[in-house]
């Protein structure tokens, strides 16, 4: 989220030892919140692409990781530095965490953002453009059950305030109405973004100035860091196909601050998840689609063999392109980079001779051939050297290029194979994914048959102790009338 106001000077403290922070973020205060909306309500908040959030269950902040986090957390590399490395926080963590949009339109607070009739319906004012929680709160309430417009607006400024933005003063900016005017284009903006870089200005604020209020949705960096750091990490819960993650793990437990500084002392690189493994159920998810293709398009193309010739005493190298092929799973995409390195590897082999010369285009770049350069050749070439020497020189550059090429043909055939392998073992998951599916489905009607015979049973029971207790008292007439007959 782009703000182009200046630096408040708002929960500013006394630098002091590191450790305790305040915060106004409240996750208990949003998941009441969206307990009292109704189905229409729900319909209405899932249209603006935020229905994802609904789902979050009830999380506590788990403040001394929190905090050790932060203290990780650099300003200038805008990464956590780690012992075994640094990692950053990734817009895909975003989508997969939160499951908001994170490719779109931006959300930009502009400074002079005129001020509008729907900042002053909420009571804000050209000087103080603030919306109180409490005031969004009770907007709310007044609302009830109602799904209109209004109640959208309300809604999403309240988790502005409360789980996405929150700030120090416990208050929202009235210029986020300037993005909810038209609700029907709030599902195309990238609010899972304007989330990332609103977290990224609070972690620079609180390791520059130390800050006593830290703003920003705690709960997806303390589920981050669940995600890609095993320290402090709770158990998954039984559905751990969960989408977003932040609804797949169990509450936090209490660990104490000195324990947790330790952990993060000793940490190793097997504790590390540099990079979220994708599921095939989150494949499908549309804000994840549009992420990768985006992230595809951004990416060139990478060479898959070179070929190599000599052209009238020019060395020439030529990278055959790969095309793009759409990858199922995280474990193919690592084998084809894989691939791509050991070739970029063996291209530097290439390069290491002083007889060859990189050839450079206009912008500086490496060009796609390489040649021979002129005066390393002529100072080869002693005087009484004949022409046999410069051709056994090209004839031997030949032949090892042959075989350097022989040996990428050979490597890249085993990665062609190790991906069919893998997209084989996927459809194979995938079939399993769906018989065990089909399986629970069989279970759950056979588990309803089960109950329908038990409240069966249940009436047959009650009608055959009444048909008895009928008899009996049949028969007990029939024994007093008998008896006063004779």
């Amino acid at each position: 989220m782009k703000r182009t106001t200046r630096k408040s000077s708002i929960g500013l403290e006394e630098r002091n030892s590191v450790g305790n922070f305040r915060t106004r973020f409240s996750l208990p205060s949003f998941v009441r919140q969206v307990e009292k909306l109704t189905d229409d309500q729900r319909t209405a908040i899932k249209k603006t692409g935020f229905g994802h959030l609904l789902e979050m269950p009830t999380q506590t902040l788990n403040k001394n990781l929190l905090v050790e986090l932060m203290e990780r957390w650099s300003c200038e590399k805008h990464a956590f530095i780690l012992l075994p490395g640094e990692i950053m926080i990734t817009l895909m963590d975003v989508a997969l965490i939160l499951g908001l949009r994170v490719k779109g339109d931006s959300v930009v607070l502009k400074e002079d953002e005129p001020f509008s009739d729907l900042e002053k319906e909420y009571g804000a004012t050209i000087s103080n453009r603030k919306i109180t929680v409490s005031s969004i709160e009770n907007k709310l309430e007044s609302i009830g059950e109602i799904a209109n417009d209004d109640f959208v607006r309300a809604f999403l400024l309240f988790t502005f305030g409360t789980f996405l933005f929150p700030t120090a003063n416990g208050k929202v900016d009235s210029r986020y109405l300037s993005h909810l005017k038209e609700l029907d284009n709030v599902h195309q903006m990238a609010w899972g973004a304007a989330v990332l870089e609103d977290i990224i200005n609070w972690l620079s604020k609180r390791k520059e100035m130390n800050v006593q209020y830290v703003g920003s949705c705690l709960i997806f960096l303390q589920i981050w860091s669940y995600e890609h750091i095993d320290i402090a990490r709770p158990s998954l819960l039984d559905c751990y196909l969960t989408f977003p993650r932040a609804c797949r793990w169990e509450n936090c437990r209490s660990h104490q601050r000195k324990w947790i500084s330790t952990q993060f002392k000793e940490l190793q690189e097997n504790q590390i998840i540099w990079e979220l493994q994708l599921t095939s159920e989150e494949l499908e998810i549309d804000i994840i689609k549009e992420l990768l293709a985006a992230q595809n398009d951004s990416k060139p193309e990478h060479p898959s063999s070179i070929i190599s010739t000599i052209d009238g005493g020019n060395l020439i190298i030529r990278p055959h392109m790969m095309d793009k092929q759409a990858v199922e799973n995280r474990s193919e995409r690592e084998i084809v980079r894989e691939g791509n390195r050991i070739q970029e590897n063996n291209l530097e082999c290439l390069r290491a001779p002083e007889n060859v010369e990189v050839l450079t285009d206009a912008t500086g770049c490496a060009s796609s051939s390489f040649c021979v350069s002129e005066e390393p050749k002529e100072q080869l070439q002693h005087p009484s050297t004949s022409k046999n020497s410069s051709m056994n020189f090209t004839i031997s550059v030949e032949d090892d290029l042959k075989t350097r090429y022989h040996l990428l043909e050979e490597q890249n055939m085993k990665l062609m194979e190790e991906i069919d392998k893998l997209r084989s073992e996927n459809n194979l998951l995938r079939d399993q994914l769906l018989s065990s599916q089909q399986l629970e489905a069989q279970i759950i009607g056979l588990n309803k048959e089960v109950s329908d015979l038990k409240r069966d049973n249940g009436h047959l029971r009650f009608s055959s102790n009444n048909l008895v207790s009928r008899l009996e008292r049949l028969l007990l007439d029939e024994d007093i009338n008998a008896t006063g007959e004779m």
